[in-house]
């Protein structure tokens, strides 16, 4: 949609870790007011920078730029979010009411993905930040076994990251549920082996094993495995949805990557209620917040959310604390928006550019 009105946009760079940096869009009117969105891992700052400066150059022609590759899709993503948080702010109330017409959430369940969070990926190290989360009050961890090789190269990536899965179990207990993400860092072949084991574990579902973008061999691994199935975090199409309905169990839209939250709304109802909901959400505090306000959308259907558990002990401070996390439940502010205000002064906080956006005279839209 083109602006109605005059607006500032402004990016800002949060560095994390040697992983992981938040990229947070701030929009801004003239009448002072402004919202926040987030397209972290839309791609490096550079890449970031030049879509912001490519929606810049094509406002008002017919809505934003219409890229459909995954960094504009993204970045659309978080300007997305930004001018709903700005939307609400200025109806003074919450995104939740905005958006799903709800006055009361006081909190959302969380699970802890763990692959974000610093130490070794031994199978030991593993199950123990497992194990600090349970302790933390969270009721349900999420690993990424695959995702490193075995350090002294002697067992393959496979056999590596079934320990791990093991490691984890044992050390949470049986009552936590745990879930394995396989990054479809593993072949068909390579996966078949250990879905028995995973069955024996009880994982409470497999993501991405296969990728929803290979509808044909998700059927198989679906025809292999009672374990629930999930995926879908970078899905943005309806059509994706449709090509496997009825083989994922969790279907995990992303407020970031499918071009906004409403998007991300409009391809969970495209399930049909064919499968649970759980926003896909390795993110920072402002998509987080987001991801929230949508997170009760069907008793019937919601999942927990994801959270990047234990990356940096300053997570909230960036967002002046409005980021409240006990016991594995995440507080929804009642404040109007999101609830949130960036804390520019932080020092990991950096303003890595800017730009200012007018309404184009109709002859020119």
């Amino acid at each position: 949609m083109s602006p109605a009105q005059e607006e500032s946009w402004e990016l800002f760079r949060i560095a994390v870790s040697p992983r992981t940096e938040w990229l947070v869009l701030r929009v801004g009117g003239p009448d002072g007011d402004h919202g926040y969105g987030e397209c972290s891992d839309a791609g490096p700052t550079e890449t970031v920078v030049r879509e912001l400066d490519r929606f810049v150059r094509e406002f008002g022609t017919d809505g934003l730029h219409s890229g459909d590759d995954f960094a504009a899709i993204t970045v659309r993503g978080g300007i997305e979010q930004a001018r709903l948080d700005l939307t609400a702010r200025r109806a003074d109330v919450p995104l939740r009411k905005l958006i799903l017409g709800q006055d009361a959430v006081s909190s959302v369940e969380l699970y802890a993905n763990i692959n974000r969070a610093p130490g070794g990926r031994t199978p030991h190290e593993v199950a123990a930040t497992a194990e600090a989360a349970v302790l933390d009050g969270f009721t349900a961890v999420k690993l990424a076994p695959f995702d490193t090789p075995d350090a002294d190269g002697r067992r393959t990536l496979a056999a590596i990251g079934l320990e791990r899965v093991r490691a984890v179990r044992e050390a949470v207990g049986a009552d936590v549920d745990v879930m394995v993400d396989a990054h479809e860092r593993l072949g068909l072949d390579e996966l078949t082996p250990l879905l028995g084991p995973f069955e024996e574990l009880g994982l409470y579902w497999l993501e991405d094993g296969v990728g929803i973008g290979r509808p044909g061999e998700l059927a198989e691994l679906r025809s292999r495995t009672r374990l629930p199935l999930a995926g879908g975090e970078f899905v943005h199409r309806s059509d994706e949805v449709d090509a496997v309905r009825g083989l994922l169990d969790v279907l995990l839209p992303d407020v970031k990557h499918a071009g906004g939250p409403r998007a991300a709304l409009d391809l969970a109802h495209r399930t049909g209620g064919m499968a649970r909901i759980s926003f896909h959400n390795p993110s920072g505090p402002v998509a987080t917040l987001h991801a929230a306000h949508l997170a009760p959308l069907d008793a019937a259907v919601a999942e927990r959310l994801e959270y990047a558990y234990g990356e940096v002990a300053w997570r909230s401070d960036v967002v002046h604390g409005a980021e409240l996390v006990r016991r594995g439940r995440l507080t929804v502010p009642d404040a109007p928006g999101i609830g949130l205000e960036l804390d520019t002064d932080h020092p990991a906080v950096t303003r890595v550019w800017s730009g200012r956006l007018a309404p184009r005279p109709s002859c020119c839209r």
